[in-house]
């Protein structure tokens, strides 16, 4: 009896209980505090990458020189800066035309630094998803970039799920100032055979 009493007086004594929840609820507190801030940084880090990623594609869409692969380089490098990124970042410009004979987009050109260059077995696939409606001869200048996010920390006995993630960025814009975007090498650039029924006059207005 005497056991019995003290066991039930044991269950509903409440003194300490608190301390004994903290201690089991602080790991879990500091944890969800880690996590919150590692997947904010990661969101933080993909939003940057996609704003610069979009300042290369205005940049390029400005464009009426040619476009050589020293261009590309040092493009991967503002892209770099714009970043802050420490990891090697990735980038590849691609120029697509629409035929609508074929409802399909050709390549043009592409020119990359640190990732293969686009080829026209790749266009159906990694482009033609990402390009809006086009009118028939027109072109596009497609802008791809990768840079891995490094988690800035994580716990091996709680790990926060965050490992070394490869952002991706995908960009199309039209070039604003002529009707393709030009890459060295590959003629006057213009990739147009259509006739608009526009006289060189009328251009010039």
């Amino acid at each position: 009896m005497l056991i019995n009493r003290l066991f039930r007086n044991f269950i509903r004594d409440e003194r300490g209980s608190f301390s004994v929840e903290a201690i089991l609820m602080f790991p879990l507190l500091v944890w969800g505090f880690m996590a919150m801030y590692v997947f904010f940084e990661g969101l933080r880090e993909s939003n940057i990458n996609l704003k610069a990623t979009y300042t290369i594609a205005d940049v390029l869409s400005r464009e009426t020189e040619e476009i050589s692969q020293t261009y590309i380089n040092n493009m991967n490098t503002i892209y770099a800066w714009l970043a802050r990124s420490d990891d090697e970042p990735k980038l590849r410009m691609t120029v697509v035309t629409y035929d609508a004979a074929s409802d399909s987009h050709l390549l043009y050109c592409s020119l990359a630094d640190g990732k293969e260059e686009m080829v026209q077995e790749w266009v159906p696939v990694n482009v033609t998803p990402h390009v809006p409606i086009m009118a028939d001869q027109a072109s596009a200048i497609v802008i791809e970039t990768w840079v891995t996010y490094h988690p800035i920390m994580d716990t091996p006995i709680l790990p926060i799920g965050l490992n070394d993630t490869e952002i991706y960025n995908i960009v199309v814009t039209a070039p604003r100032f002529t009707d393709q975007l030009k890459c060295e090498g590959m003629g006057d650039g213009t990739g147009s055979e259509h006739n608009d029924n526009v006289n060189e006059d009328d251009q010039a207005l």
